[in-house]
C-alpha cells in the first residue's frame, strides 16, 4: 500500500509538471465556468420573467378595479362614451374572453442554474385563459429556432460532453506511457502488480481532476448567487456534485478498460475519442431513434385537421349541445328558445363541447407521448450519458417529468377558471333577460369581483423534485462493468506479451 501512495504522489506531481495537463484543466475549468454562468444567467432571466408575469396580473387586476370603481358611479361619463362592452373589463364577457389576465409560473428549485435542461423549451410560466388550454399547449419553443438549433452552452453540456474528453486526455497515458518507455518490467520486478497501479493511479487522476472542478463550480455557484447559500441551496449542490463524481468515475473506468489494451498513448487516444463517441453520441442516438420507431406519435397535421372537423361538427350540432348543457345546468337555462341565445354566453359552452369531441384524438396524442416516456424510461440505463444528463436536469428541476406535473395543475386551475366564469355569465344573462340594460350594468353583465377570480397557486409537491436518486443506481453497475471488462483485458494483454 506505502508503495502505491508513494507512486500516486508521484504521478501527481509529474502531472503538475506537465504543462499540457496544466493549460487543459484551466481551458476546463475556464468552460465549466462560462456554463455555470450562462445557466445563472438563464435562470436569473426565468425568475424575472416570471416576477414580471406576476407584476403584469397584478396591475392588471388593480386597472380593472380602479375603472369599474369610476365606471359603476357614473357609466355615463364622457370616458365611457366609446365603451365597448367586448373590450372592457366591467363586462363580464370582455373580462373573461379578452381582458383577463392571469399566469401560472413554475416555482424554481434551488439548483435551477445548474442544468438548464429542457428549459429553453419548456416554459416557466404559461398564460392561463378561460376558454381554453390551448395557449398553454402551444407555449414551448419560447427560444428563438435558431438558438435552438445551436443548443444553450452550460454547465450540464459541459459536465456530459466535454468533461469526459478531458478525463480521457488526463488519464490515457498511464501505462501505455510505461509501455512505451519499457518500464513495466522494472515495475513488476519491484512487485508492482500492473492492475492495481493501471486502477489506482487513473482513480487519483481521475478524483483529483473531479475535486478540483467540484470546488471550483461550487465556489463559482455561490459566489454568483447561482445557488443560495442555504440548507436547501448547499443539498443542491451536494447532489449535483455526488452525480458529477459518480460520472467521472464511470469515465476513468472507461479510461482503465482503454489503458488495459492498447499499447500506445496514441491509439489509447483514439481508442478513448471513439468511446466517447459511442457512449456519449451514437447509444443516445441509437435510443432515441429506437423510442421513436417503437412508440411514434401522430402526424401533427392531424391533430390539425381533427380540430378542423370538430369545429365544424360543434357548429353543426349547435343547438342539441346547447340543450344537453342546459339539461344539466337547469338553473342556467334561459327563457327564450335557445337559438335566441347570445354566442357570447355560450362560448365557453361550445369550447367545452369542442374538447369532448377532440376528446379521443387528445387521448391518442397523450398516450403515443406515455408510451414513448415509458420506453424511455426503460432503456434509460443502456446509456450512462442519458442517465447522467437525466439526473442533473432533475436536479435542477428542469426536467420533462416535472414540466407535466406543472401542466397537470395548471390544467386543473383553468378548469377551476372556466367554471367560475361560466356560471357568473350565465347568471349575467338571466339577470339581464329579467331586467335588460341599454349598457353594461350591474345585476346584469356588469362585473366588479376581481378578487373573486381564480388565481394559479402551485402546490407544495410542485416545488419538490421528481425521483431520480433509483435511476442513477445504473451508472455504479456500468463503472463495475467497464472495471470488469478492463480485468480481462489487461489479463489477455499480459498473456499474450509474456507468450
Amino acid at each position: 500500500m506505502k508503495q502505491l501512495l508513494t507512486l500516486i504522489a508521484y504521478d501527481l506531481r509529474s502531472q503538475l509538471r506537465e504543462r499540457g495537463t496544466v493549460v487543459l484543466m484551466l481551458a476546463g475549468l475556464l468552460l465549466a465556468a462560462f456554463g455555470l454562468y450562462e445557466g445563472a444567467r438563464f435562470e436569473r432571466h426565468g425568475r424575472e420573467a416570471v416576477a414580471a408575469a406576476g407584476a403584469q396580473q397584478a396591475q392588471a387586476k388593480t386597472d380593472a378595479t380602479a375603472l369599474a370603481q369610476r365606471y359603476f358611479a357614473d357609466p355615463s361619463a364622457p370616458e365611457f362614451a366609446g365603451l365597448q362592452w367586448y373590450k372592457t373589463p366591467v363586462d363580464v364577457r370582455g373580462y373573461a374572453f379578452r381582458e383577463h389576465v392571469g399566469f401560472a409560473g413554475k416555482p424554481a428549485v434551488p439548483g435551477a442554474a445548474l442544468a438548464i435542461g429542457q428549459a429553453d423549451l419548456l416554459p416557466a410560466y404559461v398564460r392561463v385563459r378561460a376558454e381554453s388550454m390551448e395557449s398553454v399547449r402551444t407555449a414551448l419553443e419560447i427560444e428563438h429556432p435558431a438558438l435552438l438549433a445551436v443548443g444553450r452552452f452550460d454547465l450540464m453540456f459541459f459536465v456530459v460532453y466535454l468533461w469526459p474528453l478531458i478525463l480521457l486526455a488526463l488519464t490515457t497515458s498511464v501505462l501505455t506511457q510505461d509501455r512505451e518507455n519499457l518500464r513495466l518490467r522494472t515495475l513488476q520486478l519491484q512487485g508492482v502488480r500492473l492492475g492495481r497501479m493501471l486502477t489506482v493511479q487513473i482513480a487519483a487522476r481521475a478524483l483529483a481532476a473531479t475535486a478540483l472542478l467540484l470546488a471550483v463550480c461550487v465556489v463559482g455557484a455561490l459566489a454568483l448567487g447561482a445557488v443560495s447559500a442555504d440548507g436547501a441551496g448547499l443539498a443542491a449542490l451536494f447532489k449535483w456534485g455526488g452525480v458529477v463524481l459518480l460520472y467521472s468515475m464511470f469515465w476513468a473506468a472507461v479510461a482503465i478498460a482503454i489503458c488495459a489494451v492498447c499499447g500506445n498513448r496514441m491509439s489509447a487516444a483514439f481508442a478513448g475519442f471513439g468511446a466517447w463517441l459511442v457512449l456519449a453520441i451514437l447509444i443516445p442516438g441509437a435510443m432515441t431513434a429506437m423510442i421513436q420507431i417503437g412508440a411514434p406519435v401522430p402526424q401533427r397535421e392531424r391533430y390539425v385537421q381533427a380540430m378542423r372537423d370538430a369545429g365544424d361538427q360543434v357548429a353543426a350540432n349547435k343547438l342539441d349541445s346547447l340543450a344537453r348543457f342546459y339539461d344539466s345546468h337547469p338553473d342556467w337555462r334561459p327563457a327564450t328558445s335557445l337559438d335566441k341565445v347570445s354566442s357570447s354566453v355560450t362560448r365557453l359552452q361550445r369550447a367545452q363541447e369542442l374538447e369532448r369531441v377532440m376528446a379521443d384524438v387528445d387521448r391518442q396524442f397523450e398516450q403515443a407521448r406515455q408510451d414513448q416516456q415509458r420506453l424511455f424510461e426503460q432503456t434509460l440505463a443502456f446509456s450512462p450519458v442519458t442517465l447522467t444528463y437525466q439526473a442533473l436536469a432533475t436536479i435542477a428541476g428542469n426536467d420533462g417529468a416535472r414540466h407535466q406535473r406543472f401542466l397537470a395543475e395548471v390544467q386543473q386551475h383553468q378548469q377551476g377558471l372556466r367554471d367560475y366564469f361560466q356560471r357568473v355569465i350565465q347568471l349575467s344573462a338571466l339577470g339581464d333577460e329579467r331586467k335588460p340594460c341599454p349598457t353594461t350594468c350591474l345585476g346584469g353583465y356588469g362585473f366588479r369581483d376581481f378578487d373573486q377570480v381564480p388565481t394559479f397557486a402551485p402546490s407544495p409537491a410542485l416545488a419538490g423534485l421528481t425521483e431520480w436518486r433509483q435511476r442513477l443506481l445504473s451508472l455504479p453497475l456500468w463503472t463495475a462493468i467497464m472495471l470488469a471488462l478492463a480485468a480481462l483485458l489487461l489479463a489477455r494483454t499480459v498473456g499474450r506479451r509474456q507468450g
